[in-house]
């Protein structure tokens, strides 16, 4: 059973689409320039498929009067550029063949292991024609591993750090979604505050009215048909100076009032008086100092 559940997770995993971003042209150019560089590292220093040999047996470039570590390190840069060329065209067609469709991961690993297999194709076939060599086979199977092993590393480096950059870019990504819901569900809550921090959480459109007493507020609101009051120490200033660019507009000294619960704006001989439709919510007056403002805002 577990051996079932590991091999399903593998299938899985394989028939995932890899990073979109190794399908494009910075990566792809990157890449090649890394692998280059490690394998002309690397063939510097343990120098394998007998190019040292072979420039010292057989004086190639003796005519430019090069030394034999000069002539291996131009016989180097060859075969670098010659297995940089081959790498280079196999990922201008996979660019180019997978530009409209997904690329699983095991696509890509089988693509890359036949890239692989190129390469040591065209190492095989240079060592057979310089050394006249007739084991093709057995020279084909030491080249391969040796060419494996030079460029799993730079293959492996690249596409983990491109598949590290692309979940770094995801939980940005998501943090920034996150950022953005708690915002707009913060512009659909009204925040009262008092000293020790968050005192009342109160939905904007069951806001009804915010009333002064004295250094309190009275929270009017409305929660499952019923009209509900809560105090929160903190001045009418400090709250108009926050829901400033709101809906919920200072209308009195006392009062602040929702307007977009507003029912009724009744003129009488004492002054203006708002209506919210509530038996249990009293006529909220409006003064002269913010009775142009309120209509205004109501005209809107």
């Amino acid at each position: 059973m577990f051996s079932n559940r590991g091999f399903n997770y593998n299938e899985k995993l394989l028939s995932r689409a890899i990073p979109s971003v190794i399908l494009r042209r910075s990566y792809q150019t990157a890449m090649l320039l890394s692998m280059a560089l490690f394998a002309f590292i690397f063939i510097i220093v343990f120098r394998p498929f007998g190019i040292y040999r072979f420039v010292h047996e057989s004086g190639i470039l003796a005519s430019f009067d090069l030394s034999t570590e000069e002539a291996f390190y131009i016989a180097t840069t060859c075969v670098v550029l010659y297995a940089l060329i081959i790498v280079g065209i196999s990922r201008i067609i996979m660019v180019h063949y997978y530009r409209h469709k997904a690329m699983n991961y095991l696509q890509y690993i089988a693509w890359s292991f036949a890239e692989f297999i190129l390469l040591a194709i065209f190492i095989t076939g240079f060592s057979s024609t310089l050394f006249h060599n007739e084991y093709i086979v057995k020279i084909f199977i030491n080249v391969f591993v040796r060419t494996f092993c030079i460029l799993l590393i730079p293959y492996l480096y690249c596409f983990l750090y491109t598949v590290l950059v692309e979940k770094i870019q995801v939980v940005k990504h998501l943090r920034e979604s996150i950022e953005n819901d708690e915002a707009q569900q913060q512009k659909s809550y009204v925040l009262f505050n008092d000293d020790k921090g968050l005192r009342l959480s109160v939905k904007r459109d069951n806001l009804l009215i915010i009333e002064s007493a004295d250094n309190y507020i009275c929270v009017w609101y409305q929660n499952n048909g019923t009209v509900k009051k809560a105090m929160v120490r903190n001045t009418m200033k400090r709250v108009a100076e926050q829901l400033d660019s709101s809906n919920i507009r200072r209308c009195h000294r006392s009062y602040m009032v929702n307007l977009d619960r507003v029912k009724v704006l009744r003129r009488e001989k004492e002054g203006i008086f708002i209506e919210l439709g509530l038996d249990s919510v009293p006529d909220i007056p409006i003064s002269k100092t913010y009775a142009d403002s309120i209509t205004a805002w109501l005209m809107k």
